[in-house]
């Protein structure tokens, strides 16, 4: 009897654990069912995104990117620094050293650097690393690279890279960059030399290790292709097309219809416009570029340290903004807030034309003085606001509108009596501005600006490796050149402008480049 209780108790157990998997089964049936119906898109994207190899690319990221600029680069030469020709190579070539959009160092064909004295830099490259044309990566590549840099005869990076006295091979992996003194930023000026293969002599035909690959190059168009072997992150892009449109109304036309997806360097003029458009985005960022005159000390009105001054409290900054239509912002010293060399405690010089036309009499009771300003073509509207100012304060002034060719040329020569120029501290330190333009003996001092105790602190402070220290030096040039000796005139820091259609995801970057890799 108890034998018969027990097995048909077990038969009960037999038939609820029976249902309970016809209900599972039936359960995960219907689920998969309802996926599919309503959520398979999702799914797809799931797999995608997590559960595909790491080697693989979604179809739709197989897309071209189509970017406009002003103005074409007709040469691929690594060794040249303008921005023309950066704004090409920079997707093809890569340094030791890179920077992040905003200019943060981060390791690129070096893995690790570090120094092992006061002048000798150890740099480990990174390994597995191929070039374009299936070459590998190693020092022998790094030494021809920066050989070029210091030697070749149209080089913009020989002085950038003075203060290097040698390069040596340690073994196929490591290199060791020696320096003349003890150079406090080695590794900033170590980030802008591009690595090209060591064979190479001929760049008509660039070759790199960079996400992107070369092409084919015209007058009107630069093609790139994504570079699949690339060491790093692989980009969203696969084809990448950088059109030369020189009519800006052209390009205003060129992302409005969509035959562009990111429009470079857009004239503050044309932002209401596109604000208007649906499918375009208006992004900017500063530059980084502070526009200022520059006095030439040789002037015989120059030198006068009342015309100066006078010049220096005549305008209005905020105007260079509303002429910037709003993207600029007012400058009161030769380089950007937050750049390391910045003075925080120097205070804004305010407008006083009152004050301006007394200096001005002062000099000069019976008649205007003379001056003449060179300018770049590109710049009328803010020369108009600068001669209308100095008129107002008693001067006579006539505008010289001339390419940047002509104006760096009469810079060269010290011949301009006053200039304008931008110059941008792409390094976020404020060396090359002093080095360059306010040193006795740098490229760009056109000024004949000569100072003996500025000299001294420029000097120091090239081989100061003490960050504070460094700091104070910096902090105590731009002190002299505004208050005691008033080289120029700081006006305004302008903002990089950028159209973007809808879909693309781009954010800009400090020095102004585009980067495709970082464009999603």
């Amino acid at each position: 009897m108890l034998k018969l209780k027990e097995k048909q108790k077990s038969i009960l157990n037999m038939k609820i654990i029976g249902k309970i998997l016809f209900y599972l089964i039936l359960f995960v049936i219907l689920g998969f069912l309802l996926v599919q119906l309503f959520f398979k898109d999702e799914v797809e994207k799931l797999k995608t995104t997590h559960f595909h190899p790491s080697n693989e690319v979604n179809l739709s990221e197989n897309k071209k990117l189509v970017v406009a600029y002003s103005f074409n680069s007709d040469s691929f030469e690594p060794t040249f620094y303008d921005s023309v020709t950066r704004s090409r190579t920079s997707n093809i070539y890569e340094g030791l050293v890179l920077t992040d959009r905003n200019l943060e160092q981060i390791p690129g064909l070096a893995l690790s650097w570090g120094e092992i004295d006061d002048t000798t830099w150890e740099f480990k490259l990174r390994p597995n690393v191929i070039f374009h044309d299936g070459t590998d990566f190693d020092a022998d590549d790094v030494i021809a690279s920066f050989k070029r840099a210091k030697t070749y005869k149209s080089s913009g990076l020989k002085d950038i890279l003075s203060t290097i006295s040698s390069i040596k091979k340690i073994d196929k992996l490591t290199v060791h960059i020696i320096t003349k003194e003890p150079d406090p930023i080695l590794v900033s000026r170590v980030a802008t030399v591009f690595i090209f293969p060591s064979e190479k002599t001929d760049f008509k035909k660039p070759v790199g290790t960079g996400p992107y690959k070369f092409v084919s190059n015209t007058k009107t168009e630069f093609s790139i292709k994504r570079f699949d072997d690339y060491w790093g992150k692989r980009s969203h892009y696969k084809d990448v097309v950088f059109k030369t449109i020189p009519n800006k109304f052209d390009r205003l036309d060129a992302i409005k219809n969509g035959e562009v997806d990111i429009l470079a360097n857009v004239p503050p003029s044309f932002t209401d416009d596109l604000k208007m458009q649906r499918n375009v985005t208006i992004t900017s960022l500063p530059s980084l570029e502070v526009n200022f005159l520059i006095f030439n000390f040789k002037s015989k009105l120059l030198k006068d340290d009342r015309i100066r001054k006078a010049i220096s409290i005549a305008f209005d900054r905020d105007v260079f903004v509303e002429i910037s239509n709003g993207f600029a912002s007012p400058s009161n010293q030769f380089i950007s807030n937050g750049i390391f060399g910045f003075n925080p405690n120097i205070k804004s010089s305010s407008q006083d034309i009152t004050e301006a036309k007394n200096l001005i009499r002062q000099y000069d009771p019976f008649k205007k003085p003379s001056v003449t300003i060179d300018m770049t073509n590109e710049a009328q509207a803010v020369g108009d606001y600068i001669k209308s100012q100095l008129n107002e304060i008693g001067l006579s002034v006539k505008i010289n509108y001339i390419s940047f060719e002509e104006l760096k040329k009469k810079i060269f020569d010290k011949t301009s009596e006053m200039y304008y120029l931008g110059w941008r501290s792409e390094v976020g330190d404020a060396s090359g501005f002093y080095e360059n333009v306010v040193y006795s003996k740098g490229r760009f001092n056109g000024g004949n600006f000569n100072n003996k105790k500025v000299d001294q602190l420029i000097a120091l402070s090239t081989k100061n490796l003490n960050e504070k220290k460094r700091l104070e030096q910096f902090q105590e040039i731009m002190k002299i050149i505004l208050d005691e000796k008033i080289i120029g005139v700081p006006l305004f820091e302008t903002d990089t402008i950028y159209a973007v259609r809808a879909g693309i995801g781009f954010r800009p970057r400090l020095d102004g480049y585009i980067l495709v890799s970082e464009i999603l």
